[in-house]
């Protein structure tokens, strides 16, 4: 069995028709300040669409929820979208409680 490790935060994938996908390696990394600089700068101009896989995510927390509403609203001033997608149970039932599954767009795996 192999022992690597992908040390890498985030990987970035640019798709066709302006959608950027990022998929979060690293979940200390999703819950620092940097966090937000760093996906906002992934994306290529011209990007409107921002999915952003939690799949490897385990738990939401404060910071990281501060950041993805921080996602949010610089994406909604450029007219674009973010769609969350690979949550755990765990992880929607953070969303509904904290009524953040209102802001966001929620498809299970894209």
């Amino acid at each position: 069995m192999s022992g690597f490790i992908d040390s890498r935060p985030m990987i970035v994938a640019h798709l066709p028709e302006g959608i950027c996908r990022i998929r979060i390696t690293t979940e200390p990394m999703f819950s620092r300040s940097e966090f937000v600089p760093m996906v906002l700068e992934s994306m290529l101009e011209g990007e409107r669409r921002l999915i952003i896989d939690l799949g490897l995510v385990s738990m939401l927390h404060s910071p990281s929820l501060a950041n993805l509403v921080t996602i949010h609203i610089s994406l909604a001033r450029r007219s674009g979208e973010l769609i969350l997608t690979g949550l755990h149970e765990k992880n929607l039932r953070i969303l509904a409680i904290t009524k953040l599954d209102r802001l966001f767009t929620v498809q299970p795996n894209l």
